[in-house]
């Protein structure tokens, strides 16, 4: 990964080990600043127009220029760096940190899919790109308050789920949020942001999904499209097949599913390369599970650590991923909840929200954490809460996927960009601040329609209609919608009758040995906030066969590997 740490003394300079390796530095009599990874999405140049001041970048920048998109070159940043106000014209996922000799500036993304965090000790203060950093430097320590939105929202693991929360869950850390500035001198740190709101501006929204689609292939770089038969990749493969640039593809996971066949299919009609990277081809192996869970850290599923695992293979022949992942926003993310808040939402009300978000785990905490953690699920979503804007007119739908922008990437997103930034790009038109904010300009029904995705289709390359839609396992017509295809999958889920073992029921008997090990670690005994009688119950009667605790047992895992 591309990453950077490093320390703002307070006095004098002292002494500090090196974490790793690094590629870059910048050191001065209150600054030390250390860069390094891959080499890949790291930037590192004087400043233009502040002599003495250094400027790291990390992960890939985007400018907008009104529908259209480019990569910003040595003149581009000569201008947005003579105000550094202008960095809010950029798109992608990225962190930019100035460093002088008595101060440091620091910026990420209006979405926040990266971030800086930072932590004070006596002398100095620490900062750093990931939580690996912060872990390395033996400064994460869970704060079981502002770990319970987290935990009431994201356990169990699962990757749709996010955590209502501007905050890190570690003690005394602060970290950027969407549109986040650091400022940090003499006079200590001022750390602000600006949650994502929706502009007045109104673009062509399909021209900018096309121009944001083809950009890195304009840009000659080697793209690698993720194909799958659902809804959300086929505008963008629309958007490809009309420009006429040449694209290969790839699918993940299993070859017995008719979301693989029907990719396969669209892929060969089409005349296109088709690879494809099955789960048994990748390390599933423990060690592979606790290098994905320390950098990611806790919320992640220890069980679907094979899926960053895809990227390394496909690194080894393309720069970027291109993934339809967040389209589904543009076609009214929010499932059953669009229904019941028609109903239940004229004026917010953060009990309607925790019943839709908390997810109740199973806990394995003593009680006082237990406490701890739902008075900070509360006040977490209350603060949130606070900070929307009135409902009056927009519809709840879209009022509530504006509550998901603001806090799904940095929940979902932040540690997976971080990490990936040293293997492969992974560029995702649809979760771009300048394409969302024209989200807002379509109505409810619209949305409910795919009349974005739909119409694309329809303008790009009609052919694409010609294929049903699939979700793993099934498929339906191209003309189902999303409400008819997730009762449609879910009926006939229901009339299976020896459905596949999932990966989680996989991953935990593969793993037996291990885990049953874990449970005895002297780390796990000597954890404060576990009730090691209800650990051992949890491991012990799934492995006597009560799958109840399956969810239960993952969340204990995600846990003691993630924190």
């Amino acid at each position: 990964m591309s990453w950077l740490y490093g320390y703002f003394f307070k006095t004098g300079k002292i002494d500090r080990p090196p974490l790793r390796p690094h590629l870059h530095s910048f050191e001065a009599a209150k600054v030390e600043v250390y860069a390094g990874g891959s080499g890949k999405h790291l930037l590192h140049f004087p400043h233009p127009h502040k002599p003495g001041e250094t400027v790291f970048i990390l992960g890939d920048p985007i400018l907008r220029k009104g529908a259209d998109f480019r990569y910003p070159d040595s003149d581009d940043w000569h201008v947005l760096l003579a105000d550094e106000r202008h960095l809010d014209c950029l798109d992608g996922h990225w962190l930019i940190l100035i460093a002088a000799n008595s101060e440091i500036r620091a910026y990420n993304d209006l979405l926040c899919k990266r971030s800086l965090y930072l932590y004070e000790l006596s002398d100095y203060f620490y900062f750093c790109s990931d939580i690996t950093l912060l872990k390395d430097a033996g400064l994460a320590k869970i704060d079981p308050e502002k770990m319970g939105a987290y935990w009431h929202t994201q356990f169990p693991p699962h990757q749709r789920r996010y955590a209502p929360g501007s905050f890190s869950y570690y003690q005394d850390t602060q970290m950027l949020f969407q549109r986040g500035t650091l400022l940090l001198s003499d006079q200590g740190a001022k750390i602000s942001y600006q949650v994502f709101s929706p502009d007045a501006e109104v673009q062509n929204l399909h021209k900018m999904l096309e121009n944001m689609t083809l950009l890195p292939l304009r840009a000659g770089r080697k793209v690698c499209l993720g194909l799958s038969a659902g809804m959300d990749v086929r505008p963008l493969l629309a958007i490809i097949m009309n420009s006429g640039l040449p694209i290969s593809t790839v699918h993940f996971g299993r070859d017995t599913t008719e979301d693989y066949r029907l990719a396969r299919r669209i892929a060969t009609d089409l005349g296109l390369s088709f690879r494809f990277i099955a789960e048994r081809s990748v390390d599933t192996g423990w060690e592979s599970v606790r290098k994905y869970m320390y950098s990611r850290g806790f919320g992640y599923n220890p069980a679907s650590s094979c899926l960053m695992q895809y990227f390394p293979i496909l690194a080894e022949d393309f720069d970027v991923f291109l993934g339809g992942y967040y389209g589904e926003i543009f076609r009214c993310r929010m499932m059953a909840a669009h229904f019941f808040s028609l109903f239940k939402l004229r004026t917010p009300d953060y009990r309607y929200f925790t019943g839709y978000l908390d997810l109740k785990p199973h806990s394995f905490f003593v009680p006082e954490v237990n406490l701890s953690m739902h008075k900070g699920f509360v006040h977490s979503l209350k603060d949130s809460l606070a900070q929307m804007p009135p409902p009056d007119g927009m519809p709840n739908p879209l009022w509530m996927n504006l509550f998901y922008v603001r806090y799904s990437p940095r929940s979902i997103n932040m540690p997976d960009f971080c990490h990936l930034d040293s293997q492969i790009n992974d560029h995702m038109p649809y979760l771009q601040a300048s394409l969302l904010n024209q989200h807002w300009k379509y109505g409810a029904w619209a949305q409910l329609d795919e009349q974005v995705h739909r119409r694309v289709i329809r303008e790009y390359f009609p052919q694409l209609s010609r294929y049903p839609l699939a979700l793993a396992q099934h498929s339906a017509p191209y003309n189902y919608r999303p409400y008819a295809m997730k009762i449609l999958v879910a009926l006939k889920t229901r009339r299976e009758k020896h459905p596949a073992p999932g990966r989680n029921e996989v991953f935990l008997r593969a793993n037996k040995e291990q885990i049953m090990a874990l449970g005895n670690d002297s780390s796990v005994i000597g954890d404060t906030m576990l009730d090691m009688a209800k650990v051992r119950q949890i491991i012990t009667e799934y492995y006597r066969g009560d799958t109840s605790y399956t969810n239960a047992l993952i969340s204990f895992i995600s846990f003691v590997l993630g924190k």
